[in-house]
């Protein structure tokens, strides 16, 4: 029988719900007013918000400490300012990451006139001194690799301290992550279909951080089943 590493999952349907009349945020750890116990930050990994916004609308994020910020688009495209200065527009395909400081307000507004966008919005705490590069945008192409995991961020070529794999796969494809650090953490967010992650059934929209481990082993349980998986050394 296998023996399970050490890690725990964090289910879609026990995640902090924050909600307004623009704006519907599920989150993975504590964050503004949502707290649980259970829900404290994972390493440097310090929050993991699936997000829906308006159409034509904006959110302004006020950021309180040192860190990365990561944009993920899943469905749409949104603008990213900093401090009312416009950086970039992020899309389907892209990643979108900027370093940021105590003060900073992150604004991101919906450019579609009629639909509403879903993102993935994810904060690594950072230390205080300014990274070479404190803005960078990847894109990746999930078509032309597919049933495999794409390397989006490499922290050894980008000097980021983390590290961003994303894949989709038909039913029954498998693959095995093997970690860069033995000491690394692993966390793993499925952003659609099912998974048999390590051991472990993963549904949609499901959490997984892993510790002491230094390979993970994946098999998609549906078609067209897409993972997030986040390393950090």
């Amino acid at each position: 029988m296998e023996l399970l590493s050490s890690g725990q999952i964090y289910l879609a349907d026990h995640r902090g719900f924050l909600e307004d009349a623009i704006s519907r945020r599920s989150c993975s750890f504590n964050y503004e007013s949502y707290f649980n116990e259970h829900r404290e930050p994972f390493g440097n990994l310090k929050t993991l918000n699936d997000e829906i916004l308006a159409a034509a609308q904006s959110i302004s994020i006020n950021i309180d400490s040192f860190c990365y910020l990561m944009i993920i688009p899943v469905t749409g495209k949104a603008n990213c300012t900093i401090n009312n200065n416009i950086l970039n527009t992020v899309d389907v395909g892209e990643v979108f990451v900027r370093y940021a400081i105590p003060g900073d307000v992150l604004k991101l507004t919906n450019v579609y006139q009629e639909d509403w966008i879903n993102y993935i919005f994810v904060q690594f705490k950072a230390d205080a001194s300014l990274p070479v590069n404190n803005q960078q945008k990847f894109d990746f192409d999930l078509e032309v690799n597919p049933n495999r995991l794409v390397s989006v961020v490499n922290c050894e070529l980008n000097i980021l301290p983390f590290t961003i794999h994303i894949g989709r796969f038909d039913g029954r494809k498998e693959a095995l992550y093997q970690l860069k650090n033995d000491a690394g953490l692993f966390y793993a967010f499925i952003i659609g279909g099912a998974f048999e992650l390590q051991g472990r059934l993963m549904h949609q929209r499901d959490g997984l951080a892993l510790w002491d481990v230094k390979e993970v082993d994946l098999e998609a349980l549906s078609n067209n089943a897409v993972i997030l998986i986040i390393e950090m050394p």
